[in-house]
């Protein structure tokens, strides 16, 4: 029986190592994104031997949301991994950094808090039921070198999704399924070496920060957030 894992912004960056990498050990992906071509983009990158289903679907969009968790709930009988790697902290052309909180758009904190949030309780929530005793939820938080000053939104998503880690973690204990959250420092991703190409060199790499979480989804403790900075892995909360 295949061992399956649902991964959320799968066609970038962590999302994309994690799911390479979850591939080699054999899991069959179910990979998330808005763009259904960097999704098969990540199919390939599985090799001729990897195992994945493409599933495009907007996360900023609750419709979307509803749609995604009825196709997988019909398609899938169990479901042993939920990775929650999907954020939005940048569009096309700049980074939601260094803006005050009264210039920024209405869209892009609903957006942003959609994203980062809502959309990980939704598809955990529909999800939870086809979830296999011993199975995993983890999810991807972030530290912030500078502090929150202009990533109101982005920050505020972070800290709530290591919330929902330690709520869910007590929640899901009965059934057997853990809740674990990974939280890495600057990490150079595609999308960062677009942005902050000053700082890339000294940040982390996505496979670095994936292999953390393939690794936690086997043997992280539930409830813990893990931060991952430079190398170093140390548990925290809220930092």
């Amino acid at each position: 029986m295949d061992i399956i894992a649902v991964v959320s912004g799968a066609s970038t960056g962590i999302g994309r190592q994690v799911a390479i990498m979850l591939s080699r050990k054999g899991y069959l992906l179910v990979l998330v994104a808005r763009r259904k071509d960097k999704l098969e983009e990540t199919k390939k990158l599985l090799g001729p031997t990897g195992k994945a289903e493409v599933f495009p679907a907007n996360l900023a969009d609750l419709e979307a949301i509803k749609t995604l968790t009825y196709h997988l709930k019909n398609k899938y009988k169990h479901i042993d991994v939920i990775a929650n790697i999907a954020g939005i902290w940048h569009d096309e052309h700049e980074a939601f950094a260094s803006k005050p909180y009264d210039t920024i758009t209405s869209k892009m904190i609903i957006d942003t808090v959609t994203v980062g949030t809502l959309a990980p309780m939704l598809l955990i929530h529909e999800l939870i039921p086809a979830m296999t005793q011993g199975g995993c939820i983890i999810n991807l938080s972030g530290t912030f070198e500078s502090d929150a000053k202009g990533w109101v939104p982005y920050y505020v998503s972070k800290r709530a999704i290591e919330d929902l880690t330690v709520a869910l973690a007590q929640d899901l204990h009965d059934k057997g399924i853990r809740v674990i959250c990974i939280s890495p420092s600057d990490t150079a991703t595609e999308e960062y070496k677009k942005f902050f190409p000053e700082d890339a060199a000294t940040a982390q790499s996505p496979q670095e920060v994936a292999h953390v979480l393939v690794n936690m989804i086997e043997k992280g403790k539930s409830g813990t957030i893990y931060v991952l900075k430079k190398g170093k892995v140390r548990k925290a909360f809220h930092t």
